[in-house]
C-alpha cells in the first residue's frame, strides 16, 4: 500500500513539475526571442467596457466586433470613434472570433461547434456551419479560412469548414499554445495569446514566430479590471498600415503602429 502511494505521489510530482517546465520553456522562448518591438500608440478611442471582446477586424472605415459570454453575445459594428453604431445579440451561444470572407462574415462560437453566417454588409443571417471541437479566433486570406481552438495549431479552411491544411506554431522551437483571437496582415498571421500581454507575428507558411509585438505598456496603462480582461482583438487597416487593438471588457480601443 505504501509503495502504491509513492508512486501514485512521484506520478504525480512528475505531471506537475512537466506542466510547470512547459509553461517556463516558452516564457523562457518568449524571453530568449531576438526580435521583439514595441508598439506606438497613435490615438486611443472609448471601447464598451461591457464587451467581453473575442473578434475584431476593420473594414470600409468600421470595426466589427465579436463579443462572448452565455447570454451576452453579440456581433456589433463600431465607427472609428468607438460608438457602436449596430448590435445583433447572440443569445444562445458563446461568440468567439470572427472574419471577412467572401462576401459572408463568419462568427465562430466556443463549445457550440458551429459558426454563424452573415451576408455583408447588411449582416443578415445565413445560417450556421458546422466544424469539431472548439472555436477561438477566426481570420482569412485570399484563399483560407484561418481558425484557432486554443491549442498550437493554426487550421486552414475551405468556407464548408473543412480542413485543407495545419500549420503548427513555435516560438524558439517551442510550441506555442492558446493561440487565441487571429489577424492575417501582409503575409503574416498576428495572433493574441490567452493571458498574456504579447501579440504575436506568425509566418503563414512555416509557423514559426518573426516577432513579438510587447503591449504590456499599453495593459498597464489600460488597467484591466480582472485578471479574465486580458489582451485581445486585432484588426488591421491596409491602406494606414496601422491596427486596432484591444481587449475583454476594456474601456478604450487602442490604434497603433508596428515599427
Amino acid at each position: 500500500m505504501k509503495t502504491t502511494t509513492l508512486l501514485f505521489a512521484l506520478l504525480f510530482f512528475q505531471l506537475i513539475n512537466y506542466r510547470c517546465s512547459g509553461k517556463q520553456d516558452i516564457q523562457e522562448s518568449i524571453n530568449n526571442n531576438p526580435v521583439r518591438i514595441y508598439p506606438k500608440i497613435v490615438s486611443v478611442i472609448p471601447h464598451d467596457s461591457s464587451a467581453f471582446t473575442q473578434g475584431l477586424f476593420y473594414n470600409g472605415g468600421k470595426l466589427y466586433e465579436s463579443t462572448g459570454l452565455y447570454n451576452q453575445s453579440s456581433l456589433r459594428v463600431l465607427d472609428t470613434n468607438g460608438t457602436t453604431l449596430r448590435k445583433i445579440d447572440v443569445p444562445q451561444v458563446f461568440a468567439e472570433g470572427i472574419t471577412l470572407f467572401e462576401n459572408n462574415l463568419y462568427q465562430l462560437t466556443w463549445k457550440s461547434q458551429f459558426a454563424i453566417i452573415y451576408s455583408f454588409p447588411d449582416l443578415t443571417s445565413k445560417g450556421t456551419v458546422s466544424y469539431q471541437g472548439e472555436g477561438w479566433g477566426l481570420t482569412g486570406n485570399n484563399s483560407s479560412l484561418i481558425m484557432s481552438n486554443g491549442s498550437d495549431t493554426l487550421y486552414f479552411m475551405n468556407p464548408g469548414f473543412e480542413i485543407t491544411n495545419k500549420v503548427a506554431v513555435t516560438c524558439n522551437g517551442t510550441p506555442l499554445e492558446s493561440l487565441n483571437e487571429l489577424e492575417y496582415a501582409e503575409n503574416s498571421i498576428y495572433a493574441n495569446v490567452w493571458y498574456s500581454d504579447y501579440i504575436f507575428e506568425i509566418s503563414h507558411e512555416t509557423g514559426i514566430v518573426s516577432r513579438i509585438i510587447d503591449c504590456s505598456q499599453i495593459v498597464a496603462q489600460e488597467k484591466p479590471k480582472s485578471k479574465e480582461s486580458v489582451l485581445n482583438g486585432i484588426a488591421y487597416i491596409p491602406s494606414a498600415n496601422l491596427f486596432y487593438i484591444t481587449g475583454k471588457n476594456w474601456k478604450h480601443i487602442y490604434l497603433i503602429k508596428i515599427t
